[in-house]
């Protein structure tokens, strides 16, 4: 009997969890996170959740809390060294689960991070060099072709270390201030549209020959305690959207679940449970059309601290 398809997640602060992630990753699901947030177990994360429902094992999380996509080095999603944390001792993934792109948007571009001083700088960096720190504004007119193209290289990167692993890709999703009835999510948070990032991941996918999960398409919000970060309510409801947004990916293809698919998708008892929470996730609304956060009374934040919350009606 053939053994249980290796799993390895590749993102940010979203997919860390104490204990999950290579030493000297930094993790933001650790101690009063942890507690704040109610995700207190490895089993509560979105990907842990997806692995469990499609009747797979993590093999390896390589995930980077406040980390890039784009960037000059390590920690960056584009970056040798986040590829190679995807394998364990000698073993490589059967498929890789990407969810990558929030901090790329948050920031406006990696020279927005290195002025702002993110905690996710690339290690190459002289910080000396950079100059005086600076506020991060408006995003440049090329940010999302420059993510698109990191994007790219990420999953050219991906394709060559993995030849044979399957690779999903997910769209961005909004998240939801835990308590509010309404979206709060900032859609133009320096002046980029939020939807032109997940059409360079959908882009990059197709070029790359890489599958995608695509939440966003899905129109749903799930519940973040800040915005970002999921609650373990919000874990369940986007590890449910991921769900059900490659069963769509596999019926777009022609192929039934259980039958074709290259991923090997079953129906699990715990698959079912897991697209049933899709179902708690309340539909996204973008309520503001003003062209961007910045300088906007109601934005949370749109500095070095940025949060991606609109205020609007709050």
């Amino acid at each position: 009997m053939a053994g249980k398809r290796r799993f390895s997640i590749l993102g940010d602060s979203i997919s860390t969890f104490e204990g999950c992630n290579p030493t000297g990753f930094r993790v933001f699901y650790e101690g009063e996170r942890c507690a704040a947030t109610g995700v207190r177990e490895a089993r509560d994360t979105w990907w842990a959740q997806v692995v469990d429902a499609l009747g797979g094992e993590l093999l390896a999380n390589g995930s980077f809390s406040g980390s890039m996509v784009e960037g000059a080095g390590f920690p960056a999603g584009d970056s040798a060294e986040r590829v190679a944390a995807l394998a364990r001792d000698r073993q490589a993934p059967d498929a890789v689960l990407v969810f990558m792109g929030i901090n790329d948007y948050g920031w406006g571009g990696a020279d927005a991070q290195a002025a702002g001083r993110g905690n996710a700088l690339p290690a190459c960096l002289d910080v000396d060099a950079l100059g005086e720190q600076r506020e991060p504004g408006l995003a440049a007119s090329d940010a999302v072709e420059r993510f698109g193209a990191a994007y790219g290289s990420m999953l050219a990167r991906l394709r060559t270390a993995y030849p044979q692993a399957e690779v999903w890709c997910c769209t961005l999703c909004p998240g939801r201030v835990v308590g509010r009835d309404d979206s709060t999510f900032a859609y133009r948070l320096r002046g980029v549209a939020f939807d032109a990032y997940n059409d360079a991941i959908r882009a990059a996918a197709r070029a790359h020959g890489c599958r995608v999960a695509d939440v966003r398409a899905l129109g749903r919000d799930y519940e973040a305690l800040d915005g970002t970060h999921p609650t373990a309510r919000g874990m369940r409801q986007f590890a449910g959207l991921v769900l059900r947004a490659m069963e769509a990916a596999d019926d777009a293809a022609g192929s039934a679940l259980g039958g074709s698919s290259a991923l090997g998708v079953v129906a699990l008892p715990g698959a079912a449970a897991l697209r049933a929470a899709a179902h708690d996730a309340p539909p996204s609304a973008e309520r503001c059309s003003e062209p961007s956060c910045i300088g906007c009374p109601h934005a949370a934040s749109t500095g070095g601290k940025w949060l991606l919350v609109c205020e609007r009606g709050i």
